[in-house]
């Protein structure tokens, strides 16, 4: 088996974010930049800067596949610091935040507070992407030997040709890191892009990975841009 069959034995199929772009629907419950759901009793997530800002809101059931990702979870939201972007490698509650909950029972849409209204809302279709994610080039090398491409231009082009990765807001597939891989030793497991529709943007048009520790399950934050 030549190398690019093993490297295609290895592609994962992401679910891809929709971003707006249709009617909205009231059965809908992910979102972006707003629109979140909450509990009776709880209050909008605050730090030390204040009030936090609402990035993503992923409704497990909404996924294809979602358990895999989020095991018995059906909501998951992230905030972000209102003055400065999370730390790299920032474990949840670090100058981030990410919400989870077994049930939505209970629960109610909210209004944002002013004072962290800075991204357009729109609600989310996720749907199973037409073509696998690859590992990128670094990455790779955690898979396979990849010796013989690197020693051929023909077959290098062949591989940064055909063997990419998604880079908009995703479920699953693999990081598509824009520098290197950055997650030291994590576990990714969802990625939020810099989205035009949304304004929203990552230092110069980067790129959130949200990642578990793989010993304590815990959730941290990785991020790179250009």
């Amino acid at each position: 088996m030549d190398i690019f069959h093993k490297l295609k034995e290895i592609g994962r199929v992401p679910i891809i974010a929709q971003i707006g772009g249709f009617r909205p629907d009231k059965r809908i419950k992910s979102s972006f930049g707003g629109s979140f759901y909450s509990k009776k009793t709880e209050e909008w997530p605050k730090d030390k800067d204040g009030y936090m800002i609402p990035i993503i809101q992923i409704y497990v059931p909404e996924v294809p596949n979602g358990e895999e990702y989020f095991g018995n979870k059906q909501l998951i939201q992230i905030y972000i610091n209102s003055k400065k972007i999370p730390c790299n490698h920032a474990k949840n509650g670090e100058g981030w935040l990410l919400r989870e909950y077994d049930t939505i029972e209970d629960m109610q849409q909210v209004e944002t507070p002013n004072e962290c209204k800075i991204y357009k809302q729109f609600q989310i279709k996720w749907s199973k992407a037409l073509k696998p994610d690859y590992p990128c080039w670094e990455e790779s090398w955690n898979y396979l030997d990849m010796t013989e491409i690197n020693e051929s231009d023909e077959l290098s082009d062949k591989f940064f040709d055909e063997f990419d990765s998604h880079t908009f807001t995703k479920v699953g597939g693999y990081a598509a890191f824009i520098q290197s891989p950055c997650l030291g030793g994590l576990e990714y497991i969802f990625q939020i892009s810099s989205e035009e529709k949304p304004r929203f943007m990552i230092a110069d048009n980067g790129k959130f990975y949200i990642c578990k520790s793989k010993d304590k399950g815990e959730w941290f934050l990785a991020w790179d841009c250009y």
